[in-house]
């Protein structure tokens, strides 16, 4: 039993010991914890960036549908007599817009190229003539 006891004080002992003892970290801890906050550092910037990408394209869609609803309403009120097109240029980027007339009203294809992108966002809707 004495002996149980002799070993449970050495090791706390040891253990309180090496505890006392330390006064700083090794270079492998620093190197480690360094390495630790790199990558979750690195891991926060591509979430960060990712989501603002996200937010852009959710703010373009906005806009360009938007802009469709407003071509769509002029274009319910104007007499299906000959095709219209256009182009403007916003914040956003380079908008083209072409509609043609057809048996039963106008076929619209509206598209956005954005700024930061090569690839349009395309809309297309069909719009009934006034009668």
């Amino acid at each position: 039993m004495a002996a149980v006891t002799l070993l449970r004080a050495r090791a706390h002992t040891l253990c309180a010991m090496t505890l006392l003892n330390r006064r700083a970290f090794t270079l492998v801890e620093v190197l480690v914890a360094l390495m630790m906050l790199g990558v979750g550092s690195a891991g926060l910037v591509a979430a960060l960036t990712g989501d603002r990408k996200l937010r852009d394209a959710s703010a373009a869609q906005l806009f360009a549908a938007g802009r469709t609803r407003a071509r769509i309403e002029m274009l319910a009120l104007l007499p299906c007599s000959a095709d219209a097109a256009g182009t403007t240029g916003s914040a956003w980027g380079a908008e083209r817009w072409h509609a043609s007339v057809s048996q039963s009203g106008w076929s619209l294809t509206d598209s956005l190229v954005l700024v930061r992108s090569a690839v349009p966002l395309v809309i297309q809707a069909r719009v009934a003539c006034p009668d």
